[in-house]
């Protein structure tokens, strides 16, 4: 990976001294080189280094991810394909247009969201439940789980994420210039965004995870049905993933 990023550092240091200016764009870049040669080599390097990157670090996650939330309705290669649709509706040429569009919109933007999550997730882990996880109720769909909360979801995390994410929206439109003008507050608080919603999140996930112990809850606010009431039957995939949860704890 070091040598990656220093063929990149030194090919776009490279293009000051050669163009006299910073080319960034490979694309731009081999379009500034003579010979036909030298084009017809570099393209399919270019092309397979887009390939080999997007499929194992932008694919597989996201197909992973909508077979687990349906695996009756998606499979790995539906997955797949509904990933590449998505990617396309985001319009990726307009992102890195610019660097300013590609990292104080896109990256900025996306930070907006990540923040709030990161900081649910470490503040339920590490101070809600005191770093202490039953792996094999994670893969339960009995609505009497521990994890089951209320109807399969976990309302306070979801509020908690949306709460921290309000105040960065109005600066988020603002720059995609939907808003023409907020208040300068409000724009601050959308360039410190992963900041904000991550400290944010936590401060309101602890309050209200408190709140709900001070109730008699265990500070996730879950709303557990009857211990009388029979187990929800588990779908194939989860009882798959328990076996071998199960399997896992005994090596």
């Amino acid at each position: 990976m070091g040598a990656f990023a220093f063929v990149g550092l030194a090919v776009t240091s490279s293009t000051m001294v050669i163009f006299g200016r910073v080319i960034s764009n490979p694309i731009e870049l081999l379009s500034m080189i003579d010979g036909t040669l030298a084009k017809l080599l570099a393209v399919p390097g270019i092309t397979l280094a887009v390939v080999t990157t997007n499929i194992p670090a932008n694919v597989v996650a996201p197909a992973n991810a909508l077979v687990s939330f349906c695996p009756a309705t998606f499979s790995f290669r539906g997955g797949a394909l509904l990933t590449a649709l998505t990617a396309i509706l985001f319009q990726p040429w307009r992102i890195f247009r610019s660097t300013d569009s590609f990292v104080f919109t896109w990256l900025v933007g996306y930070s907006a969201v990540m923040g709030p999550i990161a900081g649910v997730l470490l503040a339920d882990y590490y101070v809600v439940r005191r770093m202490e996880l039953d792996v094999e109720e994670l893969y339960s769909s009995s609505a009497a789980g521990r994890y089951y909360y209320t109807g399969g979801y976990n309302v306070v995390a979801m509020a908690t994420v949306m709460a921290s994410l309000a105040p960065v929206v109005p600066g988020f439109l603002h720059k995609v210039r939907v808003v023409k003008s907020v208040p300068g507050a409000l724009v601050f608080i959308y360039n410190i965004s992963w900041f904000f919603g991550f400290f944010s999140s936590v401060g309101i996930y602890l309050v209200i995870s408190a709140f709900c112990s001070r109730r008699g809850g265990r500070g996730d606010c879950q709303v557990n049905l009857s211990s009388s009431s029979p187990p929800a039957p588990e779908e194939p995939l989860l009882r798959h993933w328990r076996i071998n949860c199960r399997q896992f704890i005994s090596l």
